[in-house]
């Protein structure tokens, strides 16, 4: 399973641990009676019913749409992107599991020179205190070149986004350039995540339509699911953020300030209702975007809102989790030193602002910000109940949109 040190008596502790419990302790929404019987919307796909299965005689969960199955560990290390050793010391943490040493001892590494591992970890794995983390093993990325083949505007996404007028051709191609957008065989749109690191974790192949609408027939596709039986030897799936490698190279020079560089941006597409800097919309909003600091970050959750919005305010990283079900805490751990905002989509009960809100709570607790983390209300003060009802995002809202972009 691992070559980690970790004793079978302790692995056999953790196994012990009911997975459906585990679900709820990583805030999954369950359906269903009894332990044997439950259900959840799956993660690994964007799934409207409940097709992941637990069962807590086997100790696994099953998706009976994407296939996608493992145990308690493997569950924990995809929903928070933590690796093996790391899952294992959050379920001892969680479910105070008391741990038996193994025999041989633990080889705990070679503290770094800089802090940037315990920056994501949230702690030192040799600070003072003496205590110290296993070193994880290294993160083998897919090859660079799936996605320099793939490159291309030509996905009817790409176009769709142009023909609706949410983006100018030259704004199209300087964000599929930015984010590295691909195309698959059959038309797809290719969302690849890459890391701050430029290491590739996965792709999500999404279909649209001409009218920027997405076709829910085909659901989303991920790239290490096609690529199984030529994954490179020991890939272990971490998702990241979409978007996630412009840490290292913002903001673009291209771009100069936004709007006012109109020659770089080839006449920015902007809602013609809205101020400069979203003034009298919403204060936080407006403060936030009007401000010019190098290391600001805004995540949403579709990759289509995070590319219109990077064209339409190009002076701060747009980031995209690609759908609630795949956000985790774990998600921000690389972020810690920057100055984060969130915008949630909205509804009508104001379930997936809490969720947003629980999120942002639980990597607080985990991780060490040098930042506080914001949350914009904007959509939950300022949407109209119709607006609320179609489960609008910040581009619709900007928009004025009567349409609900995926």
């Amino acid at each position: 399973m691992t070559n980690m040190k970790i004793s079978d008596d302790t692995l056999s502790k953790i196994h012990d641990i009911s997975i459906v419990t585990v679900a709820e302790k990583l805030g999954m929404k369950l359906y269903g009676t009894g332990n044997e019987g439950r259900r959840a919307c799956c993660p690994y796909h964007e799934d409207q019913h409940p097709s992941l299965h637990f069962s807590t005689k086997r100790g696994c969960f099953k998706c009976f749409v994407c296939g996608a199955k493992g145990d308690a560990i493997k569950l924990v290390q995809d929903q928070e992107n933590l690796s093996f050793t790391e899952a294992c010391d959050w379920l001892i943490r969680e479910f105070s599991v008391s741990v038996v040493p193994d025999a041989q001892p633990m080889n705990h590494g070679v503290c770094p020179n800089d802090s940037s591992a315990a920056k994501i970890r949230g702690t030192d794995p040799c600070d003072s205190s003496g205590s110290s983390r296993a070193v994880t093993s290294a993160l083998i990325p897919l090859p660079s070149s799936l996605v320099d083949r793939s490159l291309s505007i030509d996905s009817v996404f790409c176009r769709a986004l142009v023909s609706n007028g949410y983006l100018t051709p030259f704004q199209m191609q300087h964000a599929a350039s930015r984010y590295k957008l691909g195309l698959s065989k059959d038309g797809a749109v290719v969302f690849w995540q890459i890391d701050e690191k430029n290491r590739v974790r996965t792709g999500k192949l999404m279909y649209y339509q001409p009218d920027c609408h997405r076709i829910k027939s085909k659901n989303p596709t991920w790239v290490h699911t096609l690529m199984q039986s030529t994954l490179p030897s020991g890939f272990e799936l971490h998702r990241c953020l979409f978007g996630q490698h412009l840490l290292n190279s913002h903001p673009d020079p291209l771009m100069g300030r936004g709007y006012l560089n109109e020659r770089a941006t080839g006449g920015a597409v902007k809602p013609s209702h809205i101020g400069e800097g979203l003034d009298g919309v919403d204060v936080s909003f407006s403060s936030f975007l009007c401000a010019r600091e190098k290391d600001r970050l805004c995540i949403v959750e579709s990759e289509k809102t995070a590319i219109i919005l990077s064209e339409l305010f190009p002076d701060f990283i747009w980031l995209a989790c690609g759908g609630l079900q795949m956000f985790s805490a774990g998600m921000l751990a690389p972020l810690v030193d920057y100055k984060i905002i969130l915008f949630p989509d909205t509804d009508t009960t104001g379930e997936t602002y809490n969720k947003w809100k629980d999120i942002a709570t639980q990597a607080l607790k985990l991780y060490q910000f040098k930042y506080p983390l914001r949350i914009s209300s904007l959509l939950e003060s300022e949407a109209s109940p119709v607006q609320k009802a179609k489960k609008i995002d910040i581009v619709d809202f900007l928009f004025e949109a009567t349409i609900h972009l995926e």
